[in-house]
């Protein structure tokens, strides 16, 4: 069974037990955002789409949430427009060279409530797969690995509660992917989360 489907089952695993005990106090929601590359330095303007997730939500203490997400980052590779020299001789700058990150995350939220308005940080654990997209077969050897690793997450959000169970959310994430590459990648996303 992949690392992937274990992350999910774990998450499920976490939920169904105290499901029963706090039913009243779970929630889920649906983000869509842009993705940034911030490994070696950090521009607003590199901000470009994906990131697209969903996640189950758990109320386990008073303002501390257990969340269980997965989703599906699009980011440049590695080697994106760098120049290498091929086999042949002949030097070629290499393309944007695409991948699609899949990702099953486990975290904590802390949530500060003032009102209608919330506020909070989190920290958690997963396992991204990161799946290049093909490309010709004279710069296959450049795209990155396929490969599916170990990670971590943190990060803040905020919400403003729009009728009594509906707030909208935003968060920023940073995503340490501990890929052969070592991807350090931030997001920038909101959405609507239903809480009951």
């Amino acid at each position: 069974m992949s690392l992937f489907k274990r992350l999910v089952l774990i998450g499920l695993a976490a939920f169904l037990p105290a499901g029963g005990a706090l039913a009243q106090s779970w929630g889920a929601g649906v983000t869509i955002g842009a993705v940034n590359d911030v490994e070696h330095r950090f521009h607003w303007d590199e901000f470009k789409p994906k990131d697209i997730a969903g996640s189950l939500e758990l109320e386990i203490e008073p303002k501390v949430i257990l969340r269980a997400t997965v989703g599906q980052m699009r980011v440049k590779g590695e080697n994106a427009g760098k120049t290498f020299t091929l086999p042949s001789g002949s030097d070629v700058t290499l393309p944007d060279l695409t991948n699609d990150i899949r990702y099953a995350t486990l975290g904590v939220s802390y949530e500060f409530w003032e009102g209608t308005y919330t506020s909070g940080a989190f920290v958690g654990i997963g396992g991204y797969k990161i799946e290049p997209r093909d490309v010709p077969a004279e710069i296959a050897n450049y795209r990155d690995q396929r490969e599916t690793v170990f990670g971590w997450h943190t990060g803040v959000e905020g919400g403003i509660q729009l009728v009594k169970h509906l707030s909208l959310m935003l968060r920023l994430t940073y995503h340490g992917v501990l890929s052969t590459s070592e991807r350090s990648l931030l997001s920038a996303s909101g959405g609507l989360t239903f809480r009951f």
